[in-house]
């Protein structure tokens, strides 16, 4: 662990750290899978062998695909990211038997750092709800008279025991004694990045909901 105002170096290396703990269960998964499938030759075994290593590189290449666009610079997106790509990445990194996704956009694209963003939001939304349920996505952008690109996004997320994640609100909230570890180190992540584009985030309880929002300062 280290303070929470990162050096560009310390939060590299916690993101990198954290995205290979993510990859690393699914790789393993698809490693058990062909192990199985050299050991035993019951059908029903390899049936499952089979099934597991395509599960499992699904999960990755999703989770591989929404690290792309939340932590890359890849030049092919252009400026100007499509918000249908945005969805479809968003819609297999989040979506499995416990979760849905429910999207509305009033734009069909957005500029990458906004998308960086509404990914990084993703990721930390994901963990308001540990035992699933549903995730409504609003963002909407416009011009101001000046030009400068207004852009808006909420996050709210319905399901039994949802919660604010641990440190997040604080680390939304600016808090500079909060330890940043691979737990918040997105939380964190996403704040820098809303600090760059002039907007700012928010994380709170409403009812039973948790509703996370980014909005112009």
């Amino acid at each position: 662990m280290t303070d929470a105002r990162l050096e560009d170096t310390a939060l590299a290396a916690l993101i990198s750290s954290k995205i290979c703990h993510d990859l690393a269960g699914q790789i393993g998964a698809i490693n058990n899978g062909l192990e199985l499938l050299e050991e035993e030759n019951d059908e029903d075994t390899r049936f499952y062998a089979l099934e597991l290593i395509q599960n499992s590189a699904k999960a990755a290449w999703a989770q591989l695909d929404f690290n792309r666009l939340a932590f890359g610079v890849s030049s092919s997106l252009g400026a100007l990211v499509p918000v249908q790509h945005i969805e479809q990445v968003a819609r297999r990194y989040l979506e499995n038997g416990k979760r849905r996704l429910h999207w509305q956009a009033n734009v069909s694209e957005i500029e990458k750092e906004h998308a960086r963003l509404l990914m990084a939001l993703l990721g930390v939304s994901i963990n308001a709800l540990p035992a699933g349920g549903d995730y409504y996505v609003g963002l909407s952008a416009s011009k101001t008279k000046a030009g400068r690109s207004r852009f808006k996004l909420i996050i709210l997320c319905r399901g039994r025991a949802a919660r604010v994640p641990e440190g997040v609100a604080e680390v939304f909230a600016g808090d500079t004694t909060r330890t940043i570890d691979n737990r918040i180190v997105i939380a964190y992540y996403a704040t820098r990045l809303a600090t760059e584009a002039s907007l700012k985030l928010s994380a709170l309880k409403e009812g039973e909901d948790i509703l996370f929002t980014l909005e112009p300062r």
